[in-house]
């Protein structure tokens, strides 16, 4: 890459054409061996998968844990991975089925938030405890979307194809989870007044 190339500003539309380039570019380098495009690729997702796994455990240490086996997983499946595919889908849908792994062997979901385990750097921005509580309620298949869409920032498309679902499927399940939360959130509202 020559210097003059990397001054140049790029335009809006072009963006995220190029970041999907690079990320593309840091795939096809870490499913051929190179260590240094995987790191890159890592760093990358790192801050986004342990949001997810923080939101599905409720606890630092263990989604610490949680997100470096995701990793892991991700390190020995990339031979399995199919370049011709969009590879988010791919990734997110292997962070999930990781993590519902994790939690069938290890975890119990904690039923209140603990003050102590929360990291305030590195977790995601959500000031409420009631919808941290809500959210920590909800069904893994209606939570699971929520945090992919909602969390991690994929598109309708990228959850349906990390799922394995429609996208009206998915935007179902959305539906009917923000219903779940705004009830949770109102029930716990009625408690306080009380």
């Amino acid at each position: 890459m020559n210097a003059g190339a990397a001054v140049q500003p790029v335009p809006v539309t072009e963006a995220s054409n190029v970041h999907t380039n690079a990320s593309g570019e840091l795939v096809r380098g870490a499913t051929q061996g190179d260590l240094d495009a995987f790191e890159e690729l890592v760093r990358r997702l790192q801050r986004r998968v342990y949001g997810f796994a923080f939101q599905h455990l409720r606890d630092a240490h263990e989604a610490h844990d949680l997100t470096q086996e995701i990793f892991v997983k991700l390190y020995r499946n990339l031979g399995r991975y199919d370049a011709e595919r969009p590879f988010e889908p791919w990734f997110w849908k292997l962070a999930t089925n990781t993590t519902i792994n994790y939690r069938r062997k290890r975890v119990p979901l904690p039923s209140e938030p603990g003050e102590e385990t929360a990291d305030p750097d590195s977790t995601p921005q959500m000031h409420d405890p009631a919808l941290l509580q809500a959210l920590a309620q909800l069904d893994p298949g209606y939570r699971v979307p929520v945090l992919l869409h909602y969390y991690s920032d994929l598109s309708l498309e990228q959850v349906a194809d990390a799922l394995g679902m429609t996208i009206p499927a998915v935007k179902s399940r959305l539906h009917r989870a923000r219903a779940l939360l705004r009830n949770s959130l109102a029930e716990a509202e009625e408690r306080e007044a009380l």
